[in-house]
């Protein structure tokens, strides 16, 4: 069973992040949001393209702000906020299954997330966009799942919250599940004699 991370197992706030920032330079909010966190940036960070703390010290400078990288990292991960509703049903399905993570993520996000989710050292395997120089959709990512979990692909259940990201889990073989809701989860798991 493979999890992402950002709006599964743990809900993102760029917003808060992107006005903390702002309070400390001269810029608009929105403008902030698109120095740190523009999709074109995070882009190469979380393909490997770039480290994050290039990438940080880029966005630093631009900001215009006197701020160590650490401090500036701490604010990044705030983004992050744990679903810890969540935590008692991946946990309980850990005791008879494995559990993967699959996510288009950053190292300090996964780094972040991995002191705050209880079963961390339980995903077995970790698939991270920036480790595998892929990110969903693209095959590659898929690829480097199947290979690493050694599993056959159709007894595979990706969840996460893209549809796009979804089918092409199912379009290489896997079993999709798109994430709206842990109840409507847990259904699909009920269905699939999971739990």
């Amino acid at each position: 069973m493979a999890f992402d991370l950002g709006n599964v197992l743990c809900s993102v706030d760029e917003i808060s992040a992107a006005k903390l920032l702002s309070e400390l330079c001269d810029k608009p909010w929105e403008d902030v949001h698109e120095i740190t966190f523009g999709q074109n940036k995070k882009l190469k960070f979380e393909r490997g393209e770039m480290s994050f703390d290039e990438h940080a010290i880029r966005a630093i400078s631009k900001l215009g702000i006197d701020m160590p990288l650490d401090e500036f990292t701490r604010i990044y991960d705030g983004v992050l906020i744990p679903s810890k509703n969540m935590f008692p049903l991946v946990e309980q399905i850990a005791i008879s299954h494995r559990i993967a993570l699959v996510s288009n993520t950053s190292q300090p996000h996964w780094k972040s997330a991995e002191k705050f989710l209880p079963f961390s050292s339980k995903f077995d395997p970790v698939i991270v966009s920036y480790e595998v120089a892929s990110m969903k959709p693209e095959p590659a990512f898929y690829d480097a799942l199947i290979k690493r979990s050694n599993i056959p692909r159709g007894e595979i259940l990706f969840i996460d919250d893209l549809s796009q990201n979804v089918e092409a889990a199912e379009d290489s073989g896997m079993i999709g599940h798109l994430f709206t809701s842990q109840a409507a989860l847990e259904n699909t798991l009920a269905k699939l004699g999971v739990i």
